[in-house]
This record gives C-alpha cells, structure tokens and sequence, in this order.
C-alpha cells in the first residue's frame, strides 16, 4: 500500500507547477528622433530650450554653456559685481580725500577677491578673466553678453516696472540709444537704496562707462604703462587721444612705447595676463546701462573704488534646507542651541557637485526653509521696495527667468520614464573663461543624483572614456565602443597646469585647442548617432559629401523671414534613397557667430559615415540662426544676414539689430513690456518647418534604443 499524500500536493505532483503568467511587454519607448545640442550661447540655448521642452528631443548636448542657475548667481554676486570694500572702508577713504576713490593702492588693503573652488576665476568688478579662445572676449565683449543677456532674461541685478533691462529711475530709451555725452554726463538716481552701499539712499546712483582699454608696454623692457604712476591721470583720467604721448614718455629710456597686438604671441600672452582689468586712469567710453554705481565722491563718474549696486535678490542665510548653520546642527536633521565651531556638516545637508549633488547648504541659492530678508530687493526696511513684507522670497525677474529654464531644475521635473528617455552630454574647459565647464558639471549633477554614478560617465578628460584611447593613450572616439557608453556624460577636459605656450592655444580654455575642439564635436557626432542602435544604417555612396545650403522660412513667431543653414546626408538626393526618411540634430551656434559656422564640423563626420564599421549614421544636421534680427524705423524685421536683393543688412540704411549680438535662444524681454521678440517660439517654428521640408523620421514608440 502507497503512502498517503495530501489531495493538494497529490494535483501539484499530478499537474506540476501551477502555469505562471507572461512578464509584461517592456514599456515602449518614446523616440523623436531628434537631438539638440550647441556650443557656447548655443549651450545656453540647447539646456534651456531642451530642458524646459523635454517631450521634443531624445537628447540634449549642451557643449560648453549652460548657465547653471545656482553657479552663475554664485559668479554674478561674488565675482562680476563683488570685490568691493565695504561701505565703512570706501567712507573713510572719501574722508581722507575724494580724489583717491580712483587710486587703486588706496583699495589694495580691503579690496580682496573670494576664494574660488578648484579651477574657479579669481576676478572681481575691476579685474574680468579674458580670453582669446573662440574670440576675443574682454571688458567690452562682457558689457555687450551681459547686455544681451539681460535683454534675453531680464536685468540680473535690479527690478524695473517700467522695462525688464533698465535699472530703476532709468528710462530705457536711454540705454537703448545712448546719447553722445553719455561717458560724461550720466544718468542720476537718486534715493536708490542698496543695503550693503546706500542703506539711507545718502549717495546719487549713477550710468557710467566701462571698457577694455588698450595695452602699451615699453619694447625693451616689456613692462606694462602705468597709467596711474601720474597722480593727474587719477584725478581727472586720460583722454585716449593723450594715450600714446604718455606712453611714450613713460617709455622714454625703456626703448619707447609699443600697443599690444593680439596676433604676437608674447603679447596674447600680456593680455590673458592683464586683460580684463579696469584701468581708472583712462577714460572709460564704452557706454553700458543695465547696472548703476554708487557715486560715494560725486563727481558724476565711477571710479576704481565706488561699486556697482546689486539688488538682484533678497537676502538669505545658505544654511541649507534644515535652516540651519553646521554650528548648530544636531546630526538628526534639526537645529541645536549650542554652537560648535568645529562641526563639520552634521546633517550632511552641505552641496557638493560629486559627493552631495542634492544638498542644500552653501549652493548658492535660496532653498525653502532658509532664512531670509523679507525687505524687499535693496535690503533695506521700509522703502517699499519691490517684495519687501510679502511673506515671498524674491528675486529680479531676469533671475526668475534664468531659474524657469534652468537646465538643473526642469532637468530634477523629469519623471523616471522621462529620464530613461532624455539622455545628456556636457562638456566645457577647466579653464573656460565663464566657468562654463565648471557649470556643465554643476548641471550634470542632476543627472548624477538621479540615475547614480553607475549609470553616468563623469570624466576629467576625453581619452579618460572607456575604450576611446588608441594604444599610445590619445583619444580616439571613430570606433564601435559608442553603443557600450553610459547615455548621459559629462567631459571637463583641459590640464590643470598649462604652459605658457598651451594657454596661448586655448588649452582648455573657452573652445580649446584645435585638437580639443575636434574631439568636442567627435564625441557629439558619435554620441548622438549611437542613440538609435536598432534603426537601419542608411547605405552611402562613395561620394560622402551631402548638401549644404543657407535657406529660410517665415516665421509667425518673428513676424519676418528668419534664416538657418542645413547639411542634408550623402545619398538623400539619390533617386533610391527618395522613401527613405532621417534622424535630425539641431546644432546651436555660439556668440557672435553665424548658422553657416559649424557646416565644415559636419563634413567631418560625413567623411567616418561611410564606414559600415562605425555607428555614425547618416543624418540631416539643422543650424538656426542665433544672432538678433534686424530692424527699421518703420518696425519691419529681418531676421538674416542678407536681404532678399543679396545685400549685407548691415549695410543698408536704416537697418539696426535689436540687440548687439545673440538671442540666447529664448523669448527675448526686450528694454520695454512690448519689445519683446519670440526667439524661443520660432526655434519650435523651425523644427516644424524642417519637418514639412525635408524627410525626416517622424516620432515612434520603439521598444528599445
């Protein structure tokens, strides 16, 4: 007789394991078959429009640009507007004689520049980082991004009723078009409060100029002219006209006065040395009017001393979410009432860009739970100033718009499917003049916290890329590795001890070498084209080279015809390719340049495309125009370089840009509420446009790329 077997067991021994339901289909995957990317401005532009617009794109490449809204308040309030003594120290400079606010050895004692983190500028108001990198950016070049940023955003620095750009009591006629005498007879402000400057509203706020001025060195010495070695020249500065004569004399037995070129190299190195510098001793001509000093002396002028005002926003203590300084941190998350000078970030709350990319104390910004000033943008109590008493932390409005399309923010918005889908490439120099790839770093720090260091790839420099170094160590990113890569990576390339002879190349600095540039614009051309792995390899013929033209289309959005250029693959034109449909990038281009300027980059590539061997594929790579539209007396707009009877525009009379360069790729504020243009609006325009006219693959839900 067998042995009993309980019935349930007796059926599962009989039937064998109870059938198990299928796994669930893997989640399709949104793919748009697009990819924006862009280098400087164009880095800007492709954070803050791919950032804020996630659903258009399948990645975002922001090469060298995104302004991190946490880093550039960080650099804003402490480097480009700070450096000043205090209120007490300037005063008691003004006592002593009024005419030494504008000697620099009266400031040397309380005039310090704030420690940096690594790599970080030291600069302040009177001594900008300048570069020959990509350009020649000095103290004209920042005057005119700054301008141009402000009227993309909106004033940085102040709150206007009356215009998003000009500063307080200051009509923006006035700044749009600067009068003749501007130099020197200023705008007056007067009752401008300021707590750190003016917190009696005591001193007149003045418009000044500023400037680049010209180098003059002693040809056998190579010592630099001192302007201010003549105590005349500090009390009334030089007229550029008397410049030269003085030079001359100072150099008298240093083998006379040379002005420095830019294209010696001995003298680019001068420049990236002493470039950048405030020089009280000359007249300042360049005109700027988004920012107001403070004139401590009266004299209708600022001199070397006398600051510039920086209301951008109420004051807060950055003690992190907890409210909390680390003296008193309790290591449980909350606040004590004993200080502890040695506590050394109890409730790990302090942000650091690798190990703490989420904390909140010392980011540089205001986090709710934060104390704050409730006095309004200037500080001080009872001026009824702008959000003083509403219970609200505030900030100006270019502030308020640089954080709606900062690329960290609308980056931590993502939901998880929109991270699986949303892949990021950044880049930037260690010594990128705008610390711009210290900023990359910053905003991929986003990306870090929210997918973890396993699925990232943060390298210090392009060969440091698993399997793109060729047996000697170099990179080498033309090879198949590209499908093994994390998605989302960031590179701060550039040594951290240059020579000499590197610096003058651009090592990296703003664009860097040449090398350097090439391996930036390998590693994109390759990152994007591995995005797309089961997508069928279009077939090339021999002749790789596609078409390149300049084209425009209509915009509604700017009311005018607005150009771009476009690389169209090899084959497209060819009558068996006519069904075949391709992926498409967006290529932003940076300050000063045109949409015509990256075309050569893309032959580049088009010359690896061929190679069954490789990733790349054929693509249709589209360049939007970046600079500001031209305009007329009688409000028409033209939004190309040439009209349609093939004429410079800016040549013909009559017509002026609405700004001095670039659009920063956003819907631009303007000097006035009714002077805006929709830059941002017809980049989408543009898209659509490409769409209608070109084949390009439309949008899918793909199981997996």
């Amino acid at each position: 007789m067998g042995r009993l077997v309980p019935v349930g067991l007796a059926l599962l021994v009989a039937c064998g394991p109870a059938p198990q339901p299928p796994p669930p289909p893997a989640a399709k995957l949104h793919t748009t078959y697009r990819v924006l990317s862009g280098v400087s401005m164009g880095g800007i532009g492709t954070a803050s429009l791919g950032l804020s617009n996630p659903d258009r794109f399948d990645a975002v490449a922001p090469l060298g640009g995104p302004l991190d809204y946490a880093f550039f308040s960080r650099s804003m309030d402490r480097f480009f507007t700070g450096g000043f003594c205090s209120k007490a120290e300037i005063e008691a400079v003004l006592r002593q004689d009024p005419v030494r606010l504008n000697d620099p050895k009266a400031f040397e004692a309380c005039s310090k520049r704030p420690a940096t983190l690594p790599f970080e500028h030291s600069q302040d108001f009177n001594h900008w980082h300048v570069t020959l990198s990509g350009g020649t950016f000095d103290r004209d070049s920042y005057g005119d991004m700054m301008t141009d940023l402000s009227l993309a955003y909106g004033n940085f620095f102040s709150e206007n009723p009356a215009s998003p750009v000009a500063p307080p009591g200051v009509d923006p006629a006035k700044i749009r078009s600067f009068a003749p005498d501007f130099c020197t007879n200023p705008i007056r402000v007067k009752g401008l409060f300021n707590a750190e400057y003016n917190p009696q509203g005591t001193y007149d706020a003045i418009t000044f100029c500023d400037g680049e001025p010209a180098t003059w060195f002693c040809r056998s010495t190579k010592e630099r002219v001192d302007f201010c070695s003549d105590a005349a020249n500090i009390a009334t500065p030089l007229p550029s006209a008397g410049e030269e004569a003085f030079a001359d004399r100072f150099c008298a037995a240093k083998g006379g006065a040379e002005r420095a070129a830019k294209q010696n190299n001995d003298q680019r190195l001068a420049f990236l040395d002493h470039g950048g510098f405030r020089d009280p001793c000359r007249q300042a001509v360049r005109p700027q009017g988004i920012i107001l000093a403070v004139d401590f002396n009266a004299n209708g002028r600022r001199d070397y001393g006398e600051p510039v005002i920086n209301n951008g926003h109420e004051r807060f203590d950055d003690v992190g979410a907890d409210g909390c300084d680390d003296r008193f941190e309790d290591g449980k998350g909350g606040c004590g009432t004993t200080a502890n000078a040695s506590a050394v970030d109890p409730n790990s709350d302090n942000y650091d860009v690798e190990a703490n990319p989420i904390g909140t104390e010392q980011n540089w910004v205001w986090d709710s739970g934060e104390p704050f000033r409730d006095l309004g943008l200037d500080g001080v109590a009872n001026t009824r100033d702008v959000g003083e008493g509403n219970g609200t932390f505030d900030e100006s409005g270019g502030r308020q718009s640089l954080k709606a399309y900062d690329g960290k923010t609308n980056y931590r918005k993502l939901d998880a499917e929109g991270r699986r889908r949303l892949h990021v490439l950044a880049d930037g120099g260690a010594r990128d003049i705008f610390n711009l790839g210290l900023m990359a770093q910053h905003l991929f720090s986003a990306v870090r916290a929210a997918l973890g260091v396993s699925n990232i790839g943060w390298y210090r420099d392009f060969a440091e890329m698993p399997g793109m170094a060729d047996r000697q160590g170099r990179f080498d990113p033309w090879t198949k590795r590209w499908a093994q890569m994390p998605r989302n990576l960031v590179t701060l390339y550039g040594k951290a001890t240059p020579s000499e002879q590197e610096r003058i190349d651009g090592e990296g600095d703003h664009v860097g070498t040449n090398e350097q540039a090439l391996f930036r614009f390998a590693t994109l051309f390759n990152w994007a084209a591995s995005h797309w792995p089961t997508l069928e390899k279009a077939p090339v013929p021999k002749l790789v080279n596609g078409e390149q033209k300049t084209a425009w289309f209509q915009s509604k959005a700017l009311g005018a015809k607005w150009e771009y250029a476009i690389a169209l693959p090899a084959g497209y034109n060819d009558p068996e390719n006519t069904a075949r449909r391709y992926p498409v990038v967006f290529m932003l281009h940076g300050y000063g340049m045109e949409p015509g300027s990256f075309v050569p980059s893309v032959l580049v590539a088009d010359s690896y495309v061929a190679n069954p061997g490789l990733a790349l594929r054929p693509m249709i790579y589209v360049f939007p125009y970046g600079r500001c539209c031209w305009v007329n007396a009688a409000g028409e707009k033209d939004c190309r370089e040439t009209d349609d009877m093939k004429r410079n525009l800016g040549s013909v009379a009559g017509w002026a840009r609405e700004c001095n360069s670039g659009t920063f790729w956003i819907n631009r504020k303007g000097y006035t509420p009714a002077d805006g243009t929709r830059y941002g609006d017809a980049f989408f325009e543009l898209m659509d446009h490409v769409d209608a006219t070109y084949r390009t693959l439309p949008a899918a839900e793909v199981d997996a790329r």
